[in-house]
């Protein structure tokens, strides 16, 4: 009887281990796109998100950090309105100093539209992602993000 109620103390801590484990990669996921929304960007740490050689691959194209930032500033995101976006269906994946999350992304954007000045749109969007992180000093970081579009909507907001 002790033993079976040892097995089962040692059984709840190592699944609350695992949990709190699992937590800390979809912190630094949260935090990213947290720094990444209009609302903080440019986030001055946004190296503690990310890797110093971080990759993104989205649109078909592969960005480093500098130049996914000069992707926006070309986009002129500091002129959006607002940014949101919804994770669901995370799947983490652990390995010893590194994480792996699968999910998905709703994103809606409100920015000025670049073709009719005063007008604004409203875009809504679902990708399929994947990212990497690895863990460096304590801390999980965001090595490389794979982004997959699988639908976008423009309409044109009153």
């Amino acid at each position: 009887m002790l033993v079976l109620l040892i097995s089962l103390v040692l059984s709840s801590v190592t699944r609350a281990e695992q949990m709190t484990t699992r937590d800390a990669p979809m912190a630094t996921l949260l935090g990213f796109f947290d720094a990444l929304s209009v609302e903080n960007y440019p986030h001055s740490n946004m190296q503690d998100w990310v890797t110093d050689d971080f990759l993104i691959f989205e649109m078909g194209q592969a960005f480093s950090w500098d130049d996914f930032a000069a992707f926006l500033a070309e986009a002129s995101y500091d002129t959006w309105v607002s940014t949101e976006w919804r994770l669901s269906e995370a799947r983490v994946s652990l390995t010893e100093g590194a994480a792996h999350i699968s999910y998905v992304n709703r994103g809606e954007f409100v920015y000025p539209d670049p073709d009719n000045p005063g007008q604004q749109l409203k875009e809504s969007n679902m990708w399929l992602e994947s990212v990497y992180l690895i863990n460096e000093e304590g801390q999980f970081r965001i090595k490389f993000l794979q982004s997959d579009n699988v639908s976008r909507v423009v309409e044109s907001l009153p």
